[in-house]
């Protein structure tokens, strides 16, 4: 049974990472995993009209145990959408979180602003079919 569009590829991250209660994975494939790591959300603007913030990625060879390619993120959450600040143009671009099908490399954004929200507020952003909640039935740490 697939969850939250995931084919039972790979049953958990088994990465020592993935015992790390900060890190959590946000996606997979091609025989790398992407954590988010939750103690390193950082508010930058909350004014009630939308919170920006900054939290790490990275990415790990499947199984490894190995941090490769730490990247520090800045999202905006407003109104029940989520936005990406692109560093090189200088704009923010809308991260779907309101469709059914997402594109693979759409689905670590989706997860991590999942996450962080859930972190800030106890739920969801948004997660009506299911990503945030399939990568955590992936996740084997505590």
């Amino acid at each position: 049974m697939a969850l939250g569009g995931f084919s039972g590829s790979q049953a958990f991250f088994n990465s020592p990472l993935a015992a790390n209660s900060h890190y959590r994975p946000v996606n997979f494939g091609m025989g790398y995993e992407m954590y988010v790591d939750l103690s390193s959300l950082e508010t930058v603007k909350d004014d009630g009209q939308g919170w920006i913030f900054k939290v790490n990625l990275f990415r790990s060879p499947e199984d490894s145990g190995n941090i490769e390619g730490t990247y520090t993120l800045t999202y905006k959450v407003a109104h029940g959408q989520a936005w990406l600040y692109n560093d090189s143009t200088h704009s923010w671009q809308e991260i779907p979180m309101r469709k059914k099908e997402i594109k693979h490399n759409q689905i670590a954004d989706f997860v991590a602003v999942n996450l962080c929200y859930k972190q800030k507020t106890g739920q969801y952003l948004n997660d009506d079919y299911g990503y945030a909640k399939g990568m955590e039935h992936y996740y084997k740490g505590e």
